[in-house]
C-alpha cells in the first residue's frame, strides 16, 4: 500500500508538471497579418494572460519580437509603461508570446464612445505616460516604429482610469539598424522622413505620438490612413512643402514631388495624383476626412466649441503648442522626448498658482490622482517657447494670448522657440505633471510615473491602421539560443483541454 501511495504521489507530481506552464484558450481577441491574439488562462495559477500566436510561416517575426522583448527586460516595465512580457514558447510550429492581460486599446475605447474626443486632462496623462515609455525605449537604443491608438492600451480603466501601457513590439528595432528607405509605421501615423526615404531615428515615434494626440483630441485621424500620397498631400496642405534639403535627399522624394525643369530657378512641387500613379504604379484614392477641412494645424483646436474659461483656453493653447512641435515635418526640428516631458502642457506650469483651484484645474488634478501613478524619476528639459520665455517664471503668460511660435516661411519654429542644447543651466527635473496644486494635495506637486491585447497589429480596427511594409531584416541575436528551454504547452479549447482533463 505504501508503494502504491508513493506511485500515486509521483504520478500526481508528474501531472502537475505537465500543466505547470499550460494555457487554456478562452477566446480570440483579434487576428491579422502575423497571427492571432488569444485570451488565455494559465492553468498553474489561474491568471488570465494575453497570448500572441504567430503564424507558423512567420516564425522569424516572432523570434525577432522575442529578442526585442528580452532586451526590454532590462527596464522596469511597469514604471516605464510597457506591457509586461511573461514568457515565450513554441507550440505546433507557432511562436507564442505571453503577456499580462490588459483592458482595451485607445482606438477601441474611443470607438466605444462613438468617437467622442477625450478631455485635455485625459490626453495629458496618456501623453505623459507614452513619452516615458518611448524615453525608456530610447535608453536601450530602440524605436517602437508602430505607435498608434491600437498599440496603447488602458491597463484597467475601472480601477485606474487612463493608466496606459505601450504594446506590440513586432516592428521595434535598434535605431542604429533602421536604414533610410525602410518602410515602417501605419500609413496614417507614418513620419514624413519614412515616406520620403530619409535617415531615421527615434523621432519617427514622436511624429506617430503626435498623430495619436490629434486622434484623441479630434475623435478621428488627422491624416489619411490608406495612401501615403494622400498623407503627403494633407501634410503639404496643412504644413507646407517639406524643406528643400529634405526633398533633395529623400530616396522616394521623386514619387511625391517634382521640379520644373524648364524653370531657371526650379523649385519642388507636389505631384498630381496622375503623376504619382504613373511614377509608382500605385493607385491612389482620395477619402473624406477632417484633413480636408483644415488649412493649418492651428485649425485643429477650432473643431471644438469656443472656450470661455481662461484656464481651459490656456491649456488648449499649450496642447496646440506641443502638437505642432511633435508634428514638425523636419525631424531635426521636431521636439525631443526630454523636451516634450518638460513642455508646459505636460508639467501644467501655465496653470494659475492659486491656493483654491478652479473647477477646470480641479478636474485636471483629479484625472492624475485617479491614475494612481508612482512618482517619476525620468529627467526632462524645460521646453521654453517664445511665450513662456518672455515671462518671469513666477508670472503667468498673458491671458488668452495664442502660444504661437515665430515661424519661418515653411511653418517651422524659429530657433528661439526651441530649447537651446547648451543653454539650459538649471539641473534637469523629474518628468511628470509638475506643480499640480490641487486643494486636496495642499499644494504638493503631483507626478506621473516613469519613462494591448499585446499585438494590436493583428486586427484592422482603424481601417488600414495595422502594421504594413514589414522590414525584411530581422532584429535577432543568438537565434539558436532563444528557444533552448521550451517546456511550455498551449491548450486549445476543443481537443487538448479534454486530453488534460482525462489525465486528471
Amino acid at each position: 500500500d505504501e508503494d502504491n501511495d508513493e506511485d500515486n504521489e509521483h504520478q500526481e507530481e508528474e501531472r502537475r508538471e505537465d500543466v505547470a506552464h499550460a494555457y487554456f484558450v478562452e477566446k480570440y481577441l483579434g487576428c491579422g497579418g502575423y497571427g492571432k491574439v488569444a485570451q488565455c488562462t494559465r492553468l498553474d495559477n489561474k491568471v488570465k494572460m494575453a497570448v500572441k500566436i504567430v503564424r507558423n510561416d512567420m516564425t522569424w517575426a516572432g523570434k525577432r519580437e522575442v529578442a526585442v522583448l528580452q532586451k526590454l527586460r532590462k527596464l522596469d516595465q511597469d514604471k516605464n509603461n510597457l506591457v509586461r512580457f511573461a514568457e515565450h514558447f513554441e507550440y505546433k510550429g507557432h511562436v507564442c508570446l505571453a503577456f499580462e492581460m490588459l483592458d482595451i486599446n485607445i482606438y477601441d475605447f474611443i470607438r466605444s464612445r462613438d468617437f467622442q474626443p477625450l478631455h485635455l486632462s485625459e490626453i495629458r496623462v496618456i501623453t505623459q505616460q507614452m513619452l516615458v515609455a518611448l524615453n525608456a525605449l530610447k535608453s536601450v537604443g530602440l524605436s517602437h516604429a508602430d505607435v498608434k491608438p491600437d498599440n496603447i492600451m488602458l491597463v484597467n480603466h475601472h480601477q485606474q482610469p487612463f493608466r496606459v501601457k505601450l504594446i506590440d513590439f513586432g516592428l521595434a528595432a535598434n535605431v542604429s539598424k533602421i536604414h533610410a528607405g525602410t518602410l515602417i509605421q501605419a500609413i496614417g501615423y507614418r513620419a514624413p522622413e519614412v515616406i520620403l526615404g530619409l535617415p531615421l531615428d527615434e523621432a519617427v515615434d514622436m511624429w506617430s505620438l503626435g498623430c495619436v494626440l490629434a486622434f484623441m483630441y479630434l475623435g478621428q485621424n488627422l491624416y489619411p490612413i490608406r495612401c501615403a500620397y494622400q498623407v503627403m498631400r494633407a501634410i503639404v496642405q496643412m504644413q507646407g512643402l517639406p524643406d528643400d534639403h529634405l526633398l533633395n535627399s529623400g530616396i522616394y522624394s521623386s514619387c511625391f514631388f517634382s521640379k520644373d525643369k524648364d524653370s531657371s530657378n526650379p523649385s519642388w512641387r507636389l505631384n498630381t495624383e496622375a503623376e504619382y500613379m504613373l511614377l509608382t504604379g500605385s493607385k491612389t484614392r482620395r477619402y473624406r476626412g477632417i484633413f480636408d477641412k483644415l488649412t493649418s494645424l492651428n485649425d485643429v483646436t477650432k473643431t471644438r466649441p469656443e472656450v470661455n474659461d481662461t484656464t481651459e483656453f490656456e491649456d488648449t493653447q499649450a496642447f496646440l503648442s506641443l502638437l505642432k512641435r511633435m508634428l514638425q515635418v523636419d525631424p531635426q526640428k521636431r521636439i525631443t522626448l526630454s523636451e516634450a516631458l518638460g513642455h508646459r502642457f505636460i508639467t501644467m506650469k501655465h496653470f494659475p498658482h492659486d491656493a483654491n483651484p478652479n473647477p477646470y484645474m480641479s478636474a485636471a488634478f483629479s484625472t492624475i490622482k485617479k491614475c494612481q501613478l508612482e512618482e517619476s524619476s525620468v529627467k526632462f528639459k524645460h521646453f521654453v517657447t517664445s511665450k513662456t520665455a518672455s515671462c518671469p517664471s513666477d508670472e503667468r503668460p498673458p491671458t488668452r494670448s495664442l502660444d504661437e511660435a515665430k515661424t519661418t516661411n515653411d511653418g517651422t519654429p524659429a530657433t528661439a522657440d526651441r530649447t537651446a542644447k547648451g543653454n539650459n543651466k538649471s539641473p534637469p527635473e523629474k518628468a511628470g505633471l509638475d506643480d499640480a496644486t490641487a486643494a486636496e494635495t495642499n499644494q504638493k506637486p503631483l507626478h506621473l510615473n516613469e519613462a494591448t491585447s499585446p499585438a494590436s497589429d493583428l486586427h484592422d480596427s482603424a481601417g488600414d491602421s495595422r502594421s504594413t511594409d514589414e522590414r525584411t531584416k530581422g532584429f535577432v541575436q543568438n537565434k539558436e539560443k532563444i528557444f533552448e528551454e521550451d517546456s511550455t504547452i498551449l491548450l486549445t479549447a476543443d481537443q487538448d483541454y479534454k486530453l488534460m482533463q482525462s489525465k486528471r
